[in-house]
C-alpha cells in the first residue's frame, strides 16, 4: 500500500497517473486541522463507508491533517495523498487557492513557508479578536483554542465562538453582519503571491493545482463576462508552472466542468476533482452556476 508522497520510488508521473485514474476519489477535503468539522479519522471513515478508494486531505496552510490521516487511511486499505491548500493572490485575482499534492512535509523551505503563514495569521487573529472585544464580546484565547485545540484559527473559529456565546444564532449571521463592519473588514489576511506558492510546492517535490476556478467569479458577473478573465487567469497560472486544474468541484456546473476539462486537455494539465468538504452542512454553490 502506498503513502502517496512523491519520492524516488513514486515520482510525479506516478502521482499524476494515480490522480487521473478511475479510482473513486476525493482530492479536496478539510479536517479539524484547519476549518473542517471532522478529525482526519472521522473524515476517512466517512469516505471509506461511501466507497472511496483514493483520498487527499488538503487543510489550509498546513500538512498536519495529512500526516495524521495517512497511516489511518493505509490501515483501511485506501490510497492516500499528502495534500495542502494554500491561499494566494495575483494581480488577476484575490484569494486564489492552490492545492499541493505529494509534498514532502519535512522539506525545509516548505516548512519555513508554513511557519511564516502561521505567524502572520496569528498576528491577524489577535487584531481581529481585539476588534471584536471592543464591542464587548469578551472572547478569550481559551474559547478560541477550545474550538479545535488551536490547530487552526480563522474567521470561522471566531464565528463558532460567537454562536457558542449567543452573540449570533449561526456562523452565517456572523459573516453576514458583524464581520462586514468596516473595521473588521479592514483586517486582511496575509497571502503569498500565487507564483511563489507554486514554486514552494514544486521545491517540496509536489504537484500544484489551481483550485475551484469558478470561485474567482464576481458577484453579479455574468458567465460570458467572466470567461475572458477566467482564461487570462488560467493562462497566467500555466505561465507560473501550474500542473493541474480542479475541473470537478461543487462550484462548477457540469457545463463549466466540461470547459475546464477541455482547457486542461488542450494544455496538458492534470485533471482533478474534489468535494471541498468542510462539514455535513452543504454550502450553497448555486451562485457560481448562474448564466
Amino acid at each position: 500500500m502506498i503513502h502517496c508522497k512523491i519520492s524516488e520510488e513514486f515520482n510525479k508521473d506516478d502521482m499524476r497517473a494515480l490522480i487521473e485514474s478511475d479510482l473513486k476519489k476525493d482530492l479536496h477535503m478539510h479536517t479539524r486541522y484547519s476549518d473542517g468539522e471532522l478529525t482526519p479519522q472521522e473524515l476517512i471513515d466517512m469516505r471509506a463507508a461511501e466507497g472511496y478508494e483514493l483520498l487527499a486531505i488538503t487543510d489550509h496552510d498546513g500538512i498536519g491533517g495529512s500526516v495524521a490521516g495517512a497511516p489511518y487511511a493505509e490501515s483501511l486499505g485506501l490510497q492516500f495523498i499528502y495534500g495542502i491548500e494554500f491561499d494566494s493572490e495575483d494581480v488577476l485575482g484575490k484569494d486564489l487557492h492552490i492545492l499541493g499534492y505529494g509534498v514532502d512535509p519535512h522539506d525545509e523551505e516548505f516548512m519555513d513557508t508554513l511557519i511564516y503563514v502561521t505567524e502572520e495569521r496569528r498576528n491577524r487573529n489577535d487584531r481581529f479578536r481585539d476588534c471584536l472585544n471592543k464591542r464587548g464580546y469578551g472572547i478569550t484565547p481559551e474559547e478560541i483554542w477550545n474550538v479545535n485545540n488551536g490547530r487552526y484559527v480563522g474567521k470561522p473559529t471566531f464565528a463558532t465562538v460567537m454562536v457558542q456565546k449567543g452573540i449570533v444564532k449561526d456562523v452565517k449571521e456572523a459573516f453576514d453582519t458583524v464581520f462586514k463592519e468596516p473595521d473588521l473588514k479592514a483586517i486582511k489576511k496575509v497571502t503569498l503571491p500565487a507564483q511563489s506558492v507554486i514554486e514552494v510546492i514544486h521545491k517540496a517535490g509536489g504537484l500544484a493545482v489551481m483550485a475551484h476556478p469558478m470561485e474567482q467569479r464576481r458577484p453579479n458577473e455574468s458567465f460570458e463576462d467572466f470567461k475572458p478573465r477566467l482564461y487570462e487567469l488560467m493562462d497566467r497560472m500555466r505561465e507560473y508552472g501550474i500542473d493541474g486544474l480542479e475541473c470537478f468541484h461543487p462550484s462548477a456546473s457540469p457545463e463549466q466542468s466540461e470547459l475546464f476539462v477541455a482547457y486542461a486537455k488542450e494544455h496538458g494539465l492534470m485533471i482533478t476533482r474534489g468535494s471541498d468538504f468542510h462539514s455535513k452542512e452543504n454550502r450553497n454553490y448555486e451562485i457560481f452556476h448562474r448564466p
